[in-house]
């Protein structure tokens, strides 16, 4: 399964966070992924949607490639509005768990918010 890519493209509303959630877990335990790094990649993927959903965009796009592990690429896509201030403290909160669940982790911010979140978690 080495430079597989699969892409996904869900409405930006909290319910469609367990179908992400979903397709990640599949794909880490489909790799070799154990249980505990699979759990972190669940939480990972649904912090990185909340976190794009605080920009009101359209949908969230999510590409994952599976090479050596799992590199994540989640895209606002669509309009974008801008984000409170208390939704900016809450993305603070929300980086600092995602580097604590994943190898590396990197925000693209536009407009006041996160507009793209990419994840890599190696296999150990």
């Amino acid at each position: 399964m080495n430079s597989d890519i699969i892409r996904l493209s869900v409405p930006a509303k909290p319910d469609y966070i367990l179908a992400v959630r979903l397709v990640v877990s599949a794909v880490a335990e489909r790799v070799g992924f154990d249980i505990e790094d699979i759990e972190d990649l669940k939480v990972a993927s649904a912090e990185a949607c909340t976190m794009l959903l605080a920009a009101e965009p359209e949908s969230i796009e999510l590409c994952v490639t599976v090479n050596n592990g799992l590199f994540l690429k989640f895209v606002a896509a669509g309009k974008a509005a801008g984000v409170a201030a208390d939704r900016e403290a809450n993305g603070e909160l929300s980086q600092y768990l995602l580097d604590a669940l994943v190898d590396e982790c990197d925000f693209i911010s536009g407009g006041g918010a996160v507009s793209a979140v990419t994840l890599n978690k190696r296999l150990p």
